[in-house]
């Protein structure tokens, strides 16, 4: 086969030949138009517009202005001999091989036109790597705002994070200043619950035991008064432990107040013991005297009868500034309720010049003192009959004199002074 090429080095079509004829073949080639070797036309690259040239690469932009020239190409020129026809020859049956492109290329031309070629070419690749880096930086800077986008979500992300650690944090802050204050508040009214306690407990004591003596008890009242301030002040510049050590201080003042109490208590009854000895001692002598002198007993009875009236009419003291009678039948109510209350009887009630005399004078000094003529004596604050029974029923022996079944009747003399109430019992 034989290869036949256009004037741009552009394969046509393949003629077929037949073997041991090269005569046809040359008859067959001999119309095409022959080229001089050296001519070899460069490719057509089509030339870019200007504007996109301009965009493209500015200072280039001239080069890209298509030229008016024609490319041009020698006159072909006849053989100078005539075609003859060749013996037939017979041939190898192999058939020659193919005539490649190459074969008939001739070195590239040079010239102006190749240096327009070749300046072209260097501008399309200029261009083409203008328009590369172009796109390279493009995606850069794609991939660079891709970047910047997740890192500002990774950010937006964290700050939330990080606003709610803080917001959680804060929560449990609170919640911790919120525990605190509530406990802090639970100790304090604990406190002032317990303080409470003590302080009932102190009046109490003071209530129950009036024949301590002044000075014990006013120093346990200045006590208690103490304690309720420190009190009333906690949260106000006044600590927990502040109100704690002020409550310790009721107890020695508290004891004072029992033990003044009981010494009184124990001289009472050692009094009263005596007395009951030394009268039952009298009555003996009297009974002694009396069997002795048997025919004076009318005469004596005469005169207990006509002396008794006597007792009875005693002057009452005269009135002191500031002492009030207080009802005698009051004092002998509470008692005889007293005495219901044990499962005893009522006692008959009466007033006596006497025991109001000693009240009188029990009020005047301040203080309670036994006479001689009566069973119980003292006082309470507030004035009250009721508390006035229950101080003398917190004290066994007074007690014990309310709660006699040996006797019938009582004699009472009452008096206040400055708020207090004054007492004197007899009962017989």
């Amino acid at each position: 086969m034989a290869t036949v090429r256009h004037k741009h080095q552009r394969r046509l079509a393949s003629i077929p030949t037949q073997r041991g004829s090269e005569r046809l073949v040359e008859a067959a080639v001999a119309p095409v138009e022959s080229r001089p070797a050296a001519f070899v036309p460069a490719p057509r690259v089509d030339p870019l517009p200007p504007e996109t040239a301009a965009l493209l690469l500015p200072e280039l932009a001239g080069l890209f202005v298509p030229t008016a020239e024609p490319l041009t190409a020698p006159a072909p020129t006849a053989s100078p001999l005539p075609l003859r026809a060749r013996p037939s020859v017979e041939r190898p049956t192999t058939q020659p091989p193919a005539t490649t492109p190459a074969q008939h290329e001739a070195p590239a031309a040079t010239g102006p036109d190749g240096r327009r070629r070749t300046g072209t070419v260097v501008v399309s690749l200029a261009v083409v790597l203008v328009l590369v880096g172009t796109a390279g930086g493009i995606a850069l800077h794609l991939d660079q705002q891709a970047r910047a986008a997740e890192l500002a979500l990774m950010q937006e992300r964290v700050g939330r994070e990080v606003a709610a650690e803080r917001a959680d944090t804060a929560f449990l802050r609170g919640r911790q200043v919120e525990v605190a204050t509530a406990t802090r508040l639970a100790s304090r009214s604990a406190e002032v619950a317990d303080t409470d306690g003590l302080i009932a407990q102190a009046r109490a004591v003071l209530d129950a035991n009036p024949q301590a003596g002044d000075a014990p008890r006013a120093a346990l009242q200045q006590a208690i008064d103490s304690l309720t301030a420190v009190s009333a002040a906690l949260g106000q510049g006044t600590s927990a432990h502040e109100l704690r050590a002020a409550g310790t201080t009721l107890a020695a003042p508290q004891q004072a107040v029992v033990e003044a109490q009981a010494a009184w208590q124990a001289a009472e009854d050692a009094r009263i013991a005596a007395e009951r000895a030394a009268a039952e001692a009298a009555a003996q002598a009297a009974a002694a005297k009396q069997r002795t002198r048997a025919p004076a007993a009318t005469t004596t009875r005469t005169r207990a009868t006509t002396t008794a009236p006597a007792e009875s009419s005693d002057e009452a003291a005269a009135p002191v500034a500031g002492i009030d009678a207080y009802s005698a039948q009051a004092i002998g109510n509470a008692i005889n309720t007293h005495r219901a209350n044990n499962g005893l009887g009522a006692l008959s009630i009466s007033g006596s010049s006497t025991l109001q005399n000693h009240a009188v004078a029990m009020a005047t000094e301040g203080r309670i003192w036994h006479s001689g003529k009566d069973s119980i004596v003292g006082w309470v604050q507030p004035v009250s009959a009721s508390a006035m029974i229950d101080a003398y029923a917190n004290s066994p022996a007074h007690n014990a004199w309310m709660l006699n079944a040996d006797v019938t009747r009582m004699s009472i003399g009452a008096v206040t002074r400055d708020g207090r109430l004054y007492t004197a019992v007899l009962f017989s």
